[in-house]
């Protein structure tokens, strides 16, 4: 909203005769001066003498008829005189804040004796100390002059070569400034309220279609100011590097000016908002920063997508023209005073948080961003643009690279929209911390209407990293997941007896095994990867009581086709029980903090030929599983993303005190060995995949793309997992579901640890699996979606906390640079939608048997179809795949 707007005067009505009959002009021109201007008839068009008419002039003094009169002569077919010039205020207060807005009317007389209205919008300054100094900085009336004369006409003709006529502003005008210097700092403009056009109603903000709508048409901008630099070169500086040009001083202390107000007032009235002291520090640290943050986003990045941004996109410079039963028919901006060739994340942030209704702003905000995107790479294919075109995931990325032109509109901008209209809406106001400007920004705050919409906003900033200082994005990798299928292992090779060393090490009373015996550790349907046994020793204390210690085994399995015995999976699962578990909860230990992450394991005190796990039996402390079915609340889900962010956190100092992990971390079970193995048994089920899921509601959003997600998804984990050790990398976890992490209970029912079980897919890279992987698989669908956000910010504070606990030295990525992770490397979002999600949900009592998931007999056909369309299932994939959609994930 910057530089727009102003204090305006009450707005005036004033009576003129032969004006009660007057039709609207529904013709449209060019924006070229040479255009003639639509115009109003007033009587008929039968010729008749016009009645005296006063001139009547509530704008400047400066300001009179007769400057118009060659402008009329040239664009007025059959122009004789003036007979009336009417000039007030076309703004109510409240409206208008940096300039004021005029309404010129004026009636003609034609040369057949017949009068016309033709009326206009003119852009004046105030005459205020403030603005004179903002005018001496920077004139932004020659700016906004510039692109109505000659970059918008540009625009306009690239689609209008292409067979498409769209209009994206007024036509605008210069009068001569040689006689009157002050015309010089003016815009003139057709009335396009002549033609239907106004200003929606800013109190109530855009409802979905008007959003959609006004969206199309930025794309539409965007789009051919892309493609005119290409076919007419850069724009000017003044566009480039922003109406300060590279002054950085000026640039600055602009916005600390500006800013420094609106700080104080919101911070004032912070405790008025719900949970809003949550958030001061967070927010003491961006205001402080926000300068510098303003520095950074003024400047562009050549190798980025970049387009003019229209600069001070918010609902009052949108013109709307709907029909009877108002629907949009179409839209124009004003205010071209701040345009800015850089990201256009600027337009799209201030569009969406300053003008949508609060029931669309948020909930919609990922499919807003798709519907932008769509309409963005239409318009730049149909104009013939040959640059780089972001993909929808690119798009997303960039508003979290950019995420801080988030923060000024919110705060500043918003409560200007939502403010019932007040007469101490002014310019001074607005930029002032006199006593006036410090209660009118209290009105802003105290406002019920923005009460409730920061109440939302806030959080919603918080959980996208949005509320951090802008930092440049470190981008990263990912990788690996998937199980196999193992048989019960017979224990021949192994005694009671071989137990006795394990029992007296860890109890002292211990005298003498009585016995033992052991059985499956897991109900059918719930272990995928192997069948592990629980081993039960009964054990006499020296007292002569009996004590029963509990054990659960896993073993080497069998090498066949399928279980992947040939890329170390159990070597892997071995060595992190053994030695990195232990050495993970010994950085915490030294660093003053006890945390367990996973069962205690053991080796037994004799040769082996066998490879195997042996491991305390967690269930004997109380831990249990949840239902894999229902998935994880709020609750559970925190807790087990608070144990990931410890271990990633412990994975890193491990790494910057020991060395790199060894080439066994390096791969997951998607690798170039096994890269025809895991295409087959995605190419055997996608013609299921698609036959069930297209039946979906809402499927024919993402069903054309779900083809080429299946044919390429192995592809993408092999290409997504090599690792880049200039990017932020843990040691994930690389299996973290439901059925893998157990859960402990005190005596009233209350959550009190959480453990992680089967390392054998662990892999080094960004911890974009691990996230995707708990998430999409495990969160329950309440809130997969819906606080998928706030669950990420929880995951990175936990990050940081424990990062800083153990004293590590490297990089650890902002909030929203971790976003940028999660957009950047979706493999394993969708990935686990396709797979373990259909394992997590699947209802039958029968053992899961991946082969015949994916292979090709009537019985696996009959299996896929119960497996796909269950109705947990086909709840989960209509909420998540739209979403997975508009953040660009599905995208190649």
């Amino acid at each position: 909203m910057g530089l727009r707007n102003s204090k305006s005067k009450k707005s005036y009505e004033v009576a003129a005769a032969g004006t009660q009959k007057q039709r609207k002009a529904s013709s449209k021109s060019s924006r070229s001066t040479n255009g003639k201007i639509e115009s109003s008839p007033t009587q008929s068009e039968a010729s008749r003498p016009i009645p005296a008419i006063e001139d009547i002039n509530l704008g400047p003094e400066w300001l009179n008829k007769t400057q118009f009169e060659e402008l009329l002569t040239a664009n007025v077919a059959q122009f004789s005189k003036i007979v009336g010039f009417r000039v007030k205020p076309a703004m109510a207060p409240g409206e208008n804040y940096a300039t004021q807005m005029l309404r010129i009317s004026i009636d003609v007389e034609l040369t057949d004796k017949s009068n016309k209205l033709v009326s206009f919008m003119m852009k004046v300054p105030h005459k205020t100390p403030q603005m004179e100094q903002m005018l001496a900085m920077v004139n932004f009336f020659n700016s906004e002059n510039a692109v109505y004369s000659d970059i918008l006409p540009k625009l306009e003709e690239l689609y209008k070569s292409k067979g498409l006529d769209i209009t994206f502003a007024p036509k605008a005008f210069k009068l001569d400034s040689e006689k009157e210097p002050n015309l010089a700092n003016t815009v003139l403009m057709n009335d396009m309220s002549q033609d239907g056009f106004k200003n929606l109603n800013r109190l109530e903000c855009l409802n979905l279609e008007q959003t959609k709508f006004a969206l199309k048409k930025l794309a539409q901008f965007h789009a051919a100011s892309a493609m005119n630099v290409q076919v007419n070169g850069p724009y000017a500086d003044v566009f480039v590097n922003g109406a300060f040009g590279g002054n950085k001083e000026v640039l600055m202390a602009f916005y600390e000016g500006m800013i420094a107000s609106f700080r104080t007032a919101f911070m004032a009235n912070l405790k008025n908002f719900e949970n809003g002291e949550d958030f001061r520090e967070k927010l003491d640290a961006a205001f402080s920063k926000i300068t510098l943050d303003f520095e950074n986003l003024m400047k562009s990045d050549p190798t980025e997508f970049n387009v003019l941004n229209h600069g001070d996109c918010w609902m009052n410079n949108l013109l709307f023209k709907v029909d009877s039963r108002g629907e949009v028919e179409d839209m124009v901006f004003v205010d071209f005073q701040n345009p800015k060739y850089g990201s256009p994340t600027q337009d799209l942030f201030y569009l969406l948080l300053t003008s949508v209704h609060i029931d669309f702003k948020l909930d919609y905000f990922d499919f807003f961003i798709r519907h932008y995107h769509e309409q963005l790479i239409k318009h730049l294919n149909l104009l013939g643009f040959t640059g780089k075109q972001p993909s929808l995931r690119e798009l997303h990325m960039l508003m979290y690279k950019y995420g801080s032109w988030a923060f000024f509109p919110s705060i500043s901008v918003l409560p200007v929209v939502l403010l019932d209209p007040s007469e101490s809406a002014t310019f001074d106001n607005f930029l002032s911390d006199n006593e006036d400007a410090t209660k009118f920004k209290n009105l802003l705050y105290a406002n019920k209407r923005y009460k409730g919409y920061i109440e939302k906003i806030l959080p919603w900033l918080d959980n996208r990293g949005l509320l951090e200082a802008y930092t440049q994005s470190t981008l990263t990798e990912s990788q690996s997941l998937e199980q196999s299928v193992n048989s019960n292992q017979i224990l021949d090779w192994l005694s009671v007896s071989d137990f006795e060393d394990i029992i007296s090490s860890s109890e002292p009373e211990f005298e003498k095994i009585l016995g033992g015996d052991w059985s499956s550790a897991t109900k059918p349907g719930d272990n995928y990867a192997s069948k592990l046994l629980k081993v039960d020793i009964q054990a006499q204390l020296k007292d002569k009581s009996v004590k029963t210690f509990s054990y659960i085994l896993k073993v080497q399995p069998p090498k066949t086709v399928d279980n992947f015995t040939d890329i170390n999976m159990f070597p892997k699962e071995m060595e992190m029980y053994r030695k990195y578990v232990p050495a993970f909860e010994k950085l915490y230990k030294d660093a003053g903090l006890a945390i367990t992450f996973s069962a205690k394991s053991f080796v037994l005190n004799k040769p082996v030929k066998e490879e195997y796990l042996l491991m305390e039996n967690l269930q004997t402390s109380g831990f249990k599983m949840a239902d894999r079915m229902k998935g994880l609340d709020l609750e559970h889900s925190k807790s087990s993303l608070k144990k990931l962010a410890q271990w990633h956190a412990a994975s890193i100092k491990y790494k910057e005190i020991n060395g790199p992990y060894t080439p066994l971390y390096s791969d997951g079970i998607y690798i170039e060995q096994t890269r025809d193995l895991f295409h087959n048994m995605f190419a055997q089920a996608k013609n299921s995949y698609i036959e069930i899921v297209g039946k979906f509601e809402g499927a024919e959003e993402y069903l054309p793309k779900l083809s080429w997600i299946l044919d390429n998804h192995v592809d993408q984990i092999i290409e997504d997992a090599k690792i880049n050790e200039a990017e932020f990398n843990v040691l994930n976890h690389g299996d973290a579901w439901v059925n893998n992490i157990m859960f402990q209970y005190d005596s009233e029912g209350n959550l009190r640890e959480t453990l992680l079980l089967d390392h054998q897919n662990t892999k080094y890279g960004n911890p974009a699996q691990d996230l995707y992987y708990f998430l999409m698989s495990s969160a329950e669908l309440d809130i997969k979606v819906d606080q998928f956000d706030y669950l990420i910010r929880w995951y990175h504070e936990n990050l940081v906390k424990h990062t800083n606990l153990l004293k590590y030295n490297g990089f650890v990525p902002s909030l929203s640079e971790l976003h940028t992770i999660l957009i950047e490397h979706p493999a394993f979002a969708v990935g686990t939608v396709i797979s373990t999600l259909t394992i997590c949900l699947n209802q039958t009592d029968e053992a899961f048997n991946p082969e015949a998931f994916f292979v090709e007999t009537p019985e696996s056909e009959a299996f896929r179809l119960q497996l796909l369309g269950n109705e947990r299932y086909k709840a989960h994939i209509e909420r998540v795949m739209p979403w997975l959609n508009r953040r660009g994930l599905l995208d190649p």
